[in-house]
């Protein structure tokens, strides 16, 4: 099953089959069942608490624009269909 990252990570656990997350920051125990829907078969996530460049440059690098009406990146204008019209 999953292991601990130790004290510089958060461990998401997220079930496969409702999509539950449980949250972990230390280690993650052997026998885990979603408290929604009783599933035993977890996807695990680790995020690092402390930044560091590496990560840093990781957020940058995925990030997009939130604004309201910023397309998506990458994305030309006449490529989104206006919903508004």
């Amino acid at each position: 099953m999953a292991k601990s990252k130790g004290s510089g990570f958060v461990i998401t656990m997220v079930c496969v089959t409702c999509g539950a997350e449980q949250f972990f920051d230390g280690a993650v125990p052997g026998s885990l069942t979603c408290p929604k829907c009783r599933s035993t078969v977890f996807r695990e996530f680790a995020t690092p608490v402390t930044p560091d460049e590496a990560t840093l440059a990781q957020l940058e690098d995925q990030s997009r624009s939130m604004s309201y009406g910023d397309p998506s990146p990458a994305t030309a204008r006449d490529d989104v269909r206006e919903l508004d019209s």
